[in-house]
């Protein structure tokens, strides 16, 4: 053989042969970390709303307290109390253990995202000088894409050890967790950056104050930096002014994060015990994702396999959206003048802080007002959801346009129009903060006096208003509440009554036993007040059960089955009934009657019945006994069935079985 041809096939063999070894080498530091990552120990949960006492046969409890999450159990435990037999019939769930590795590598990506972010700042800061041809520029860009990819492996490592999910899907849960915090920061500091940016000479005095604060860190304070003070000033000013404009275009984004951070974890396990309270068809959290399953995804997110939902559950676009319309709003009311100079005087400070005086701006902070009272209110409720970003856009164009017709209507106004001008920004600053609450508090107003016009009316068939009854004529709900309901549909009280009230509990994230107490109103309302009179008319019989402080349907239930079992019944009957009862039933039997059908009164009921603690004692069978070793002449005959099925095989009649 030829050694040319010899050289041209270890040429030929060589990368193959390393990019075999490499990928060899890759999957076993992979199952190293993988095998070295797996604990003996397990998490155990509970999945029922029972206290679950597993017990041994020599006595010893395990005790699982209800719906009891991520108990650390050892590996001899679940082998002796037999867990895994109780995770597949449903009663509690099994997971491994994560190691050190998972929180290590964690902080790992962390600092190394920070550090990436850093090196990104200064590869920005020398490309902006131009210092050394651009050298240090290249070297911080190369250092913070490696700290970059160092985060992105730490990121992959830590999903794979810890969840156990594949590549592709932790990839694809990280970029959906950072891409749009980036789009959001972009948003709310770009818009008024390339504002600033292109502000006349602002480049150039920016240029020379880094010139000259490098020249200063290189000489060690030795030489002073050779620019004036309306340069600094302006370049501080603006950089103020940036800062300003970027944390109130992202705070009510701000706010919706924090929200979900601290509160979007334990909603959905809020969820889940509620349901077990209002729903006696369920037994098991599997009963609980089979029913409500979709609902719960579409309102808390989709449960990963290690029990983590996703960080953001719902729809991203509204709050894009409205921080672009909240960054350019604030852009244009801030950055549409210069601050005054003249000659060698510094620069104005405070003209940077200062809105444009129009209509337009003004009407802007109105409705920026609105919006931070809408948000904290929602935060403060746990109710922040994405639709009320949309809300939030929608009412600062409704602003726009109205700034735009008041702005031309006050032409009509007699008078000098510069001593009128701040009457009208005034009254443009009035129509942005007027939220949706005051109208609805007109409405009331003037329905509640309508109502009394028709009362004191000499035509009894004369209809003014609305025979059916507002929300806010329910206890408990102020005109704040009733906008939130009227945002999910539900406008008036036959259609809470009537409502999805699990779709409520998901959606509106009114505290359950309130929004259920409402529903309960809703249903004795819709029944005994007829014609929509609360004062004492002689069609209602809802006055008359309020003064024996009857105010819900279960308490009338629950009255009516106290009043049978002490045989008191007819008389509960025409102590209520009253005037309005003719003929030989009484009205309020009648009304009874139809309560019967109504949809969500057995699950009211439920959850008004006394919540003992209820317990399951599950036994545990003692493992089977392995089988004595026959004599070797009589291996042959050994029962393979007995041993299967656990039993000790005996040499006599009546020999005792282990089940």
């Amino acid at each position: 053989m030829k050694p040319g041809n010899d050289d041209k096939g270890q040429g030929a063999e060589g990368p193959a042969a390393w990019r075999q070894r490499i990928g060899s080498g890759t999957r076993t530091a992979v199952r190293f970390l993988l095998g070295y990552s797996r604990s003996r120990a397990s998490l155990v949960s509970n999945q029922t709303d029972r206290r679950l006492k597993i017990r041994r046969p020599d006595n010893t409890v395990l005790v699982l307290s209800p719906l009891e999450c991520d108990r650390r159990v050892s590996a001899q435990e679940v082998e002796a109390f037999d867990l895994q037999a109780l995770a597949q019939r449903g009663r509690i769930s099994l997971q491994p253990v994560p190691s050190r590795w998972v929180h290590r590598l964690a902080f790992v990506q962390s600092l190394t995202g920070k550090l990436s972010l850093l090196s990104f700042i200064a590869a920005a800061y020398f490309f902006l000088i131009d210092l050394f041809d651009g050298r240090r520029a290249r070297t911080y860009l190369l250092i913070a894409l490696g700290l970059m990819g160092a985060s992105l492996v730490s990121m992959l490592l830590v999903a794979r050890l810890g969840s156990g999910m594949g590549m592709r899907r932790s990839f694809k849960r990280w970029v959906r967790g950072k891409v749009y915090p980036i789009l959001l920061l972009a948003i709310g500091v770009g818009i008024p950056s390339l504002v600033i940016l292109a502000s006349e000479g602002f480049i150039g005095d920016l240029r020379k104050v880094l010139e000259a604060t490098t020249v200063w860190v290189r000489s060690a304070g030795q030489v002073l930096p050779e620019v004036s003070s309306q340069d600094r000033l302006l370049v501080a000013g603006r950089f103020l002014q940036l800062l300003f404009i970027g944390l109130l275009s992202l705070l009510p984004a701000v706010l919706f994060f924090a929200f979900d951070r601290q509160h979007q974890s334990t909603l959905r396990e809020r969820f889940v015990a509620h349901i077990f309270r209002f729903d006696p068809a369920v037994e098991t959290r599997q009963d609980v994702q089979t029913r409500y399953g979709k609902q719960m995804d579409e309102a808390y997110g989709t449960e990963g396999r290690d029990g983590t939902t996703r960080l953001l559950p719902t729809r991203r676009s509204p709050l894009l959206i409205a921080t672009l319309v909240l960054a350019l709003g604030w852009t244009f009311t801030m950055l549409s003048g210069n601050p005054s100079s003249s000659g060698d005087s510094p620069v104005d400070f405070l003209g940077f802080f200062q809105p444009l005086k129009s209509t337009l701006p003004f009407g802007f902070l109105g409705a920026y007002a609105y919006v931070l009272a809408t948000t904290f209110r929602s935060y403060a409720r746990r109710d922040l959801q994405p639709k009320i970003y949309s809300h939030i856009t929608t009412r600062v164009f409704t602003v726009m346009v109205l700034a735009w017709v008041l702005e031309e209507s006050w032409l009509i106004v007699p008078g000098d129009g510069q001593t009128l001008e701040p009457a009208l920004h005034t009254l443009a600053f009035l129509t942005g903060i007027i939220p949706e609450t005051g109208l609805v508090f007109i409405g009331e107003v003037l329905r509640t006096t309508l109502r009394r016009v028709k009362r004191s009316a000499k035509e009894p068939g004369l209809q003014l208003v609305d025979s059916h009854e507002p929300l806010t004529s329910l206890e408990g709900i102020d005109i704040y509440d009733r906008a939130r309901l009227q945002d999910e549909g539900v406008t008036n009280v036959q259609a809470l009554a009537r409502h999805d009230v699990v779709e409520l509990m998901l959606q509106t994230r009114v505290p359950a036993p309130r929004l259920l107490d409402w529903v309960d109103q809703a249903i004795l309302h819709l029944h005994c007040n007829v014609g929509g009179q609360t004062d004492g008319g002689p069609d209602s019989l809802l006055p008359t059960l309020r003064r024996y402080g009857i105010r819900t349907v279960t308490d009338l239930l629950e009255a009516s089955e106290r009043a049978e079992k002490r045989s008191k019944h007819n008389e509960f009957l025409q102590l209520l009934s009253g005037s309005a009862s003719n003929g030989s039933i009484p009205r309020l039997q009648v009304v009874l009657d139809a309560i019967k059908d109504e949809e969500w009164v057995e699950n009211l009921r439920c959850w008004h019945k006394t919540q003992a603690v209820r317990e399951e004692v599950v036994d545990v069978q003692a493992p089977p006994e392995a089988p004595r070793p026959e004599p070797r002449e009589s291996t042959a005959r050994a029962s393979r069935p007995e041993v299967v099925t656990g039993k000790r095989v005996g040499d006599g009649a009546g020999a005792p079985t282990v089940a």
